[in-house]
């Protein structure tokens, strides 16, 4: 008897030996809210059925995000009840520091992003096919990875600061103002760490929301958004001849050429993050006469230099444009400076840029 039990062993298929999927406690409504009870933890729970001709591996993914978006929600909640009882009562508060906090969350009911330590759980009826996905989260361990990642990211908006500050110093607003979207949006993500974990732990101090250090950072950011909003201060001074008549067109064109970057034009070089200087003048060089007709030939000569407000020279360089024209010099000068123009142009975008 022992020789035929021990040799069904060794010889089954092993599809009779496979053990079933354990099925997961947190199926159960009852079992999970004694396992993961509110206050403790907030969790999500979602369900889809897989039906023919369905992709598994996307019904997985679906079914994962609506439990990471239940349980975002909870966490939600619970920050718009603190925020609802904070506004009632921040009269009677004393407690500056946070009622600044969900004034500022309230005013902008920004939404609730990635909540760190969040963990989601996938099951798979074998039976029936039906798909069940859990997340939760810890509210003690959200309390500490949400305090590290305030500090992490202060830590990232200063040195953003700091870069951001050196770009300006340096003339180069255009990358300050790209760059200063970005601090915004890592400002903004502080401030709704700060909220949550300030709505979730009623023991945070103003240490741990790192509340010092963010203002004064906001601040920095503020300074900065107001100086970058005036835009690139230019003084340009344009000199351009057209055989002893301004040409003025070209001064126009470098104006709309460097507007959409956010340039504005002073009147003098006292404040100027900038100085573009840009002579030209027009020269005949030759006219020709074939089957009675003339053609009159001429050279646009440009100086450029481009200094800093400090006084630093970046660029300098000549460059020339030919022009031809059936009429006369003057209209052919005129095609040279409509030539020269755009070559000017982006040289100047370049340097500044």
């Amino acid at each position: 008897m022992k020789k035929l039990l021990l040799y069904l062993f060794l010889f089954s298929p092993a599809w009779l030996l496979a053990t079933k999927p354990e099925r997961p406690v947190w199926l159960n409504p009852v079992s999970r809210e004694a396992l993961y009870p509110a206050g403790t933890y907030f969790t999500g729970f979602a369900s889809a059925v897989i039906s023919k001709g369905d992709d598994k591996e996307s019904v997985y993914n679906r079914v994962r995000q609506d439990a990471r978006v239940e349980a975002v929600a909870s966490i939600q909640v619970s920050v718009e009840q603190t925020i609802e009882l904070y506004m009632q009562n921040r009269q009677a508060r004393g407690d500056v520091s946070t009622t600044q906090i969900m004034t500022s969350f309230a005013s902008t009911r920004t939404s609730i992003k990635e909540i760190p330590g969040l963990k989601v759980e996938l099951w798979e009826n074998p039976k029936t096919g039906d798909v069940c996905a859990f997340a939760w989260v810890k509210t003690d361990n959200l309390s500490k990875l949400l305090m590290r990642r305030i500090v992490a990211n202060n830590a990232k908006a200063e040195a953003a600061i700091e870069s951001i500050e050196s770009m300006v110093e340096s003339g180069d607003k255009m990358t300050a103002k790209n760059d200063l979207s970005k601090l915004q949006t890592l400002i903004a993500d502080i401030e709704n760490d700060q909220c949550v974990l300030l709505s979730i732990d009623a023991n945070v101090t103003d240490e741990d929301l790192a509340i010092k250090e963010t203002s004064l950072l906001k601040k920095r950011y503020q300074i900065l958004a107001a100086d970058l909003k005036n835009g690139i201060k230019v003084y340009l001074d344009c000199n351009a001849l057209l055989f002893g008549q301004t040409y003025t067109a070209l001064k126009s064109e470098v104006q709309s050429a460097l507007s959409p970057l956010g340039c504005t034009f002073l009147q003098t070089d006292k404040e100027a993050e900038w100085v573009i200087t840009i002579a030209a003048a027009a020269r005949e060089y030759s006219k020709s006469d074939y089957g009675g007709i003339s053609s009159y030939f001429v050279f646009v000569d440009a100086e450029i230099s481009i200094d800093k407000g400090s006084g630093q020279r970046i660029y300098a360089n000549a460059i020339s444009e030919k022009g031809g024209h059936t009429g006369n010099f003057e209209q052919a000068a005129r095609l040279a400076y409509k030539s020269i123009s755009p070559k000017i142009c982006a040289i100047v975008k370049e340097q500044i840029q």
